[in-house]
């Protein structure tokens, strides 16, 4: 059940990012399914209205903010080692935080390297979305594995810049964005500037696991959970192990085996 159980957290918690059409075309036969998720995360804000302008215009910026990168630094770091207790300060939380999965995930998931910060401006002052590209080593695979996820930074009054999850559902004991984060991330996704650096990584994705076969099989056996691991969706979800949604334990976009693009609404804890 633990290796299950850390299959289901990688599942939702990487996000080598196998995205399609949505991004520029790279894999055509991708396309209705990253439209289809689009299309949901709009539908479930509909009332709410971004401008596109907004989006287009606010460049992506590579490892723009010190402060941003130090707390991604800090953040990889907390992952990689399953500190639970400074993830609650990179979370601002006092939330609790699995620590077995954490743990467990964290002996898959051996490091991060080559780590740059993409970010486009929040909704709030000084909040950034912020897009993770980093090298993952995993356990037994001698290629890391190229990344791409994303996270929404927000800051304290004080300054201090943290991971924001969203609002705890206290019906699904899930981290769940509101309407107009929902909207202006689905438009996000629409950027081209955000195409462009999505296509790169599955292109670099794709070259890797031509060249290592082990990292191929890892990415195509997340694509098929076994049958404990979905019963775990939905009987551990108060342990915030509910799939879909941003990511179990630390707020990321999913799925490393899936062929669209990350999630917009739900950050599991």
């Amino acid at each position: 059940m633990k290796t299950s159980r850390s299959k289901l957290i990688l599942i939702i918690l990487l996000s080598v990012v196998v995205i399609a059409a949505a991004i520029a075309g790279v894999v055509i036969s991708m396309k209705s399914k990253s439209e289809g998720k689009q299309t949901s995360a709009v539908k479930a804000s509909e009332s709410v209205v971004v401008n596109e302008d907004e989006v287009s215009k606010d460049r992506l910026l590579k490892d723009k903010y010190p402060e941003v990168n130090d707390l991604i630094k800090r953040y990889r770091t907390a992952l990689t080692n399953g500190d639970v207790d400074a993830l609650k300060g990179i979370y601002n939380t006092q939330d609790e935080i699995s620590s077995d999965v954490l743990s467990s995930t964290s002996k898959i998931i051996e490091g991060y390297s080559d780590t740059v910060c993409y970010t486009k401006k929040g909704l709030e002052d000084n909040s950034y979305f912020v897009f993770i590209y980093d090298k993952l080593k995993i356990s037994g695979i001698n290629t890391p594995a190229p990344n791409l996820t994303m996270v929404y930074v927000k800051s304290t009054a004080d300054g201090t810049y943290y991971i924001y999850r969203g609002e705890l559902n206290g019906a699904t004991a899930t981290y769940e964005y509101d309407s107009e984060t929902q909207a202006y991330i689905a438009k996000l996704y629409e950027d081209d500037e955000v195409k462009d650096l999505m296509a790169t990584v599955y292109q670099e994705k794709e070259a890797a696991c031509a060249k290592d076969e082990a990292l191929r099989n890892f990415i195509d056996g997340l694509s098929s959970p076994t049958s404990d691991v979905i019963d775990e969706t939905t009987g551990e979800s108060a342990e915030g192990e509910s799939a879909g949604g941003e990511g179990a334990e630390n707020g990321e976009t999913e799925s490393l085996a899936e062929d669209t693009q990350p999630a917009e609404t739900e950050a599991a804890e």
